[in-house]
Formats: C-alpha cells, sequence, structure tokens
C-alpha cells in the first residue's frame, strides 16, 4: 500500500472511530487546536479550522460543531504534510480519550440542532 492509500486508510478509521458510539467531540476540544497548530496558520485559514467551542459555542449546533471538528481531522490528516506528526499525535489523543471525555450527540434530536451536546457524567458505567 503506498503512503497516499495509507493515509487515506488511516484518516477514515481515526473517522470512523470518533463517530461510532455516537460521538460528537472531545470535551477538551481546544486540545486538538493546540495538536494540529491551528493557530500557527495564517489568519484567513484559521476560522475555517477552529474549534466551534470558545466565541461560538452557543451560536453553532452540535451538528455544525461536528462537521468542523471533522475538517481538523482531515486537516490533520492531509494538510500537515510540512510535520506528519501531528496526525499521529491527533490519533493517539483521540484514540486515548476515557468514554467521558467526549462529548455525544443527542440521541432523540436526529439533526441535533441543539448548540448544547449530550456529556456523559464520569461516574457512569461504560
Amino acid at each position: 500500500m503506498d503512503d497516499k492509500a495509507l493515509r487515506k486508510k488511516e484518516y477514515e478509521d481515526l473517522l470512523n472511530y470518533c463517530k461510532a458510539d455516537n460521538r460528537a467531540t472531545p470535551a477538551h476540544w481546544g486540545q486538538v487546536t493546540l495538536i494540529l497548530g491551528i493557530e500557527k496558520l495564517p489568519r484567513r485559514f484559521y476560522g475555517f479550522y477552529s474549534c466551534l467551542v470558545l466565541g461560538h459555542y452557543h451560536n453553532t449546533s452540535v451538528k455544525q460543531k461536528v462537521e468542523r471538528f471533522h475538517k481538523q481531522i482531515r486537516y490533520g490528516a492531509f494538510m500537515t504534510h510540512n510535520n506528519p506528526t501531528h496526525f499521529k499525535k491527533l490519533k493517539d489523543f483521540l484514540m486515548n480519550l476515557k468514554r467521558h471525555e467526549w462529548n455525544y450527540r443527542w440521541f432523540d434530536d436526529f439533526e441535533n440542532n441543539s448548540p448544547y451536546p449530550f456529556y456523559p457524567s464520569e461516574s457512569l458505567s461504560s
């Protein structure tokens, strides 16, 4: 398998993992931004890849937050060629999050138009 095909497979595997079990975004989503070095991008691109937690939290739906998070994963997989360790660090971070370190989509709201995801309790059994 060539490098491009391998990278695509790794990206798809990580994206599928992040979609599984109704996951929406990491609870500490800002960490993804730091791992990928998004704050170092030119300002015109920063807004396209920054997380929708801080100033945008109440103005965006869970669906929009998930879409932005998935763009960040794609950026990490394919656009960080100057520093290929970014994607490995991102993958390690996401794959090692515990259940309570994720935000989840609402089961009863298919469109997830609410700005507030579901936050599981750390004391719930997994």
